[in-house]
């Protein structure tokens, strides 16, 4: 049997079921299990009805690439749940090298788009979090302020697991932790989260267009800020 091949659809009936204080998805009566086959037991009913949805819809075999719910839920039980601490440091160490603190200054226009799209979320930072960054032109590394990036990690501390899961997702997808916090706090949507952690790659396309494999990659960063925004509504419903 070839285990990358898709898996067949192996149950006939998706419900939801009350289980004390969370929720879990049943196939065929069968409690869903995450990938490492753990308990999914789901925080809000909002949460388990998008999860059986999805798996609803699958037809005669399993596309996970169709089920972003599924994915997140998995990461924040089987990932997430078991590695919190190194999930933390990993997120929270963008902090130190955020995608938002490095500006060209040539070309000016880009120089100019940079400033506009991220001088808001450093003012934010240091709003809301008394977080300061400083900004650097060019590649080499700015060393932050210790207290900024201990702030950073303090939020995203706060995070419970389900929340750390969009949150982590949102942090790779734009490399930016203020970003990816401007999105999660409900400061921006995803179409803004998008809009401007592709600044650089947005000029570029503007000036030399746009090949097959730049534009799949923009789509699956679309889809996945969506996702995390759409996970985010869930969890907290």
């Amino acid at each position: 049997m070839d285990p990358s091949a898709p898996l067949k659809r192996f149950y006939k009936t998706v419900a939801v079921e009350q289980d004390g204080d969370g929720f879990r998805v049943t196939l065929d009566g069968r409690q869903l299990k995450s990938p490492a086959k753990r308990s999914l037991l789901l925080p809000t009913k909002a949460l388990a009805d998008a999860l059986a949805k999805e798996w609803d819809a699958q037809e005669e075999h399993i596309q996970p690439l169709t089920m972003p719910m599924m994915a997140l839920a998995s990461t924040a039980v089987d990932r997430i749940g078991e590695l919190r601490d190194g999930v933390i440091e990993q997120i929270a160490k963008y902090a130190e090298t955020d995608l938002v603190c490095y500006w060209t200054d040539e070309p000016k226009e880009l120089a100019e788009r940079q400033a506009k799209a991220w001088m808001p979320y450093i003012d934010w930072a240091k709003e809301t979090y008394g977080a300061e960054f400083k900004t650097q032109t060019g590649i080499m590394h700015v060393e932050q302020p210790e207290n900024s990036v201990r702030a950073i990690r303090e939020v995203v501390e706060g995070y419970n697991d389900w929340e750390l899961s969009g949150l982590s997702s949102a942090t790779h997808c734009t490399g930016s932790i203020l970003l990816a916090l401007s999105l999660t706090e409900g400061r921006i949507d995803s179409a803004q989260a998008f809009e401007d952690s592709q600044v650089d790659e947005t000029y570029q396309i503007e000036l030399w267009g746009e090949d097959w494999e730049a534009k799949d990659r923009r789509d699956v960063i679309k889809k996945d800020l969506q996702s995390v925004v759409d996970w985010l509504t869930l969890i907290r419903d």
